[in-house]
């Protein structure tokens, strides 16, 4: 199943906590695991599709922001800082155990193209119990064959809710990187799939 967060509407004194972890206040580093750790914890599990490694990498996360708390500057969005140790952390995960990554994509109305996929048709007399597991089944292994970068700007932009410039801030990228890897994603991904799209069509 894949795993989709709502981004977390709480951060107006992000920085104010990070002051804190930044004086070595370890209990202000609890605060932002209450505020993040589902959201990490749902950016790693839908890049390996495994619980535990995705709990333990938005563990570690923490961990690396607390030891990382002195190169924090107030300018510099807490949540965005968080995301980039992530990165760094899968960055890693991956040069260990070189395993593929895929996640969920929405379409270009925002919707997501994975559950609009799933989702019964409207003419069917019967729905399909098993057809929402074909169809993730099918694009996850069409996500898969991304190269890894297409796959976590997908994940920063659709399931992170992130805008363009903040996973350029993240990844290290150009903006305008961020942008291609998005439509050559769609694109990709549109061209495996096209007859369950099809499909969809009235």
């Amino acid at each position: 199943m894949l795993a989709t967060v709502t981004t977390c509407d709480t951060t107006d004194d992000d920085a104010a906590v990070m002051s804190r972890i930044r004086e070595s206040d370890h209990g202000a580093v609890e605060i932002l695991v209450r505020r993040y750790q589902r959201e990490l914890v749902g950016f790693f599990y839908n890049q390996c599709w495994d619980q535990g490694v995705a709990e333990e990498l938005a563990q570690d996360t923490f961990v690396n922001l607390y030891r990382a708390r002195e190169r924090w500057v107030p300018t510099a969005k807490v949540r965005t800082y968080l995301y980039r140790i992530a990165h760094n952390l899968w960055i890693d995960h991956l040069r260990r155990r070189r395993r593929l990554v895929s996640l969920d994509q929405e379409d270009d109305d925002g919707g997501s193209l994975v559950d609009g996929l799933a989702a019964p048709r409207q003419d069917s007399a019967t729905s399909d119990p098993g057809r929402s597991d074909r169809i993730r089944e099918r694009v996850q292994t069409a996500l898969g064959r991304l190269g890894a970068g297409h796959r976590e700007v997908f994940l920063l932009a659709n399931n992170q809710a992130m805008r363009y410039h903040e996973i350029a801030e993240v990844l290290g990228i150009p903006e305008g990187t961020v942008k291609s890897r998005m439509h050559h994603a769609v694109r990709v991904l549109r061209e495996s799939l096209a007859d369950l799209i099809e499909e969809m069509q009235p």
